[in-house]
């Protein structure tokens, strides 16, 4: 049985942007803009995630083992998938999705 990402108590996302309920700011925000998943402030080819409606991999250096492939209401690895790394989704919107598989926020 799959785990189900969830987000956070102490975290809120209406979409488009990504941040901690209290403290948030530029440095711990992320943005989405329909197509790229970024920091707020200091956003750049090595921490800018790509979403093509179907994978979330890195801008630079994407492999099949750091891309992530949502199908249906599930998450996984591209590459080496099994029970303990595929995740169910719900309807969370992507920005939420990748906060925990990609950019390991929670």
């Amino acid at each position: 049985m799959a785990s189900s990402i969830e987000l956070p108590r102490d975290w809120i996302c209406d979409g488009r942007e990504l941040k901690p309920k209290s403290g948030g700011n530029s440095s711990n925000t992320w943005m989405f803009d329909g197509k790229e998943i970024k920091p707020k402030s200091g956003a750049s080819s090595s921490n800018t995630w790509i979403w093509n409606g179907k994978e979330l991999k890195p801008k630079s250096g994407a492999t099949s083992s750091n891309t992530w492939v949502v199908e249906g209401n599930k998450v996984r690895p591209k590459a080496g998938s099994n029970s303990s790394n595929t995740y169910d989704v719900g309807g969370l919107p992507i920005l939420v999705i990748a906060g925990q598989v990609a950019l390991r926020l929670y």
